[in-house]
């Protein structure tokens, strides 16, 4: 059995692309209001409506605070904290 982690649980569905989650991110990580710096990407794609949200390798969803500063700003309510099974130990057999 493998160890648990916490991570950004995203349900996109109800997501309006507002970016309050890539604002809040990237301030957490540059102190200012950067996108760019940001470990969540929400994409909305003009065709088909349909909204993808990435949460990055980099993301530790907040070390050190009790509730991430993305899923706080959500105004939807379609980020949470939740637990992933860790990756396997990539040299183990």
């Amino acid at each position: 059995m493998g160890a648990f982690t916490e991570t950004i649980i995203a349900d996109a569905r109800g997501c309006t692309t507002c970016m309050a989650c890539e604002l809040a991110c990237g301030f957490r990580w540059s102190k200012k209001m950067d996108p760019s710096q940001s470990t969540i990407r929400v994409h909305r794609n003009d065709a088909t409506g349909l909204v993808d949200i990435q949460v990055l390798e980099g993301c530790d969803s907040c070390s050190g605070v009790e509730i991430p500063y993305c899923v706080v700003v959500c105004a939807p309510q379609v980020l949470s904290l939740g637990r992933k099974r860790s990756k396997k130990n990539p040299g183990a057999l």
